[in-house]
Order: structure tokens, then sequence, then C-alpha cells
């Protein structure tokens, strides 16, 4: 009976902890299964998943305007190839941010539950993720085009830290953004 009285105090003690736990593994797991599910669609009718696409044209982009002039961009089912002929970068599916995007979401359910605010930072965390994660690939593919040490060093240290980094941002400012999407949906 000790033991238990012991549990149960924990368990109200941490009551908002578990809470926040269970939320974040319900959610983490269900959008992991729709991206798989989704994931799982896009190979069995034989195309590149839209957002890998949509990453890799927005990584183009982005390299053109960093001075890859003679930028080239082209998907096939098994990701998308940017860069000059020669050095280019392969943007896979891994590549899309959409793994730390689940993360982020469900990090939000788990916080604050399913609602319309909460709903409304993981589509502003959807679009910062990728934001980043466009940047960071499109400055890949510029310094792969110059060469040099700056590339090894950027693919080892910077190219992982700089993804993260939007998803730690995203988290400095989520008591910012309580706040302002308060105001707006109670409007």
């Amino acid at each position: 009976m000790k033991y238990l009285a012991q549990l149960q105090h924990w368990r109200e003690s941490n009551e908002k902890f578990i809470t926040f736990l269970v939320r974040f593994a319900l959610a983490f797991l269900a959008l992991t299964a729709i991206y798989e599910s989704y994931l799982a669609y896009t190979t069995k009718i034989g195309e590149l998943d839209l957002v890998t696409y949509f990453i890799s044209r927005g990584s183009f982009e982005t390299a053109r305007f960093l001075g890859v002039a003679d930028c080239q961009w082209s998907c096939f089912y098994d990701g998308c190839y940017v860069g000059r002929e020669g050095k280019m970068v392969n943007v896979l599916e891994g590549c899309n941010g959409l793994r730390l995007a689940i993360v982020y979401s469900a990090y939000i359910i788990g916080i604050g539950g399913l609602n319309i605010q909460s709903l409304l930072q993981m589509i502003i965390g959807f679009f910062v993720v990728q934001g980043f994660n466009v940047f960071r690939i499109g400055l890949l593919i510029a310094l792969r085009d110059h060469g040099g040490d700056a590339y090894f060093y950027f693919l080892k240290y910077f190219f992982t830290l700089s993804i993260y980094s939007s998803v730690v941002l995203l988290w400095l400012i989520k008591p910012r953004l309580d706040r302002l999407l308060l105001s707006i949906t109670k409007q």
C-alpha cells in the first residue's frame, strides 16, 4: 500500500507532465502514421511527394539567388537534383523537413491540446521549419558550387544545426504566439 500511495502522489504531482507526454506521444504517432501513409501513397502511384518537390524548387531558387548562375533542377521519383553539372545536391524525402515539423507539431499538441490555437501554431511552425530548410539546402548548393573547406564545414556542422535552430526559435517565441493567436481567435 505504501508504494501505491507513493505512486498516486507522484502521478498527482506530475499530472501536467504526464498529460504532456501522453498528448505528445499520441500526436507524434498519429502524425507519423499519416505521413507514412502519404509516402506509401506516393510510392504506389510512382510519384515524388509534393513537399520534397517544393523544397527542392525553393532550394533551387535560393541557390540561384546566392549566385549559382547556371543552376539546374530536375526531379525524379527518388528525389530532386539541384546544382551545377558534376556538383549536384540530391534532395530526398528525408531532406524535406516534415519529420521535424511532425515533432514540433506533436510538441504543440502536447503542450496545449488540439485546438484552433495549436493548429495555427502548427501551420506557422511548418512554414518556419520549411523556410529554414529551403535556405540551408540552397546555401549548401551554393557552397558545393564554390567548393573549398566551407562546404565540408557547413555539411558537417551547420547543416543540421540550422534546421534544428528553427524549432528552438519556435519554442522560444511560443509564448508570444500564444498571446497573439489567443487575441486573434477571440475576435
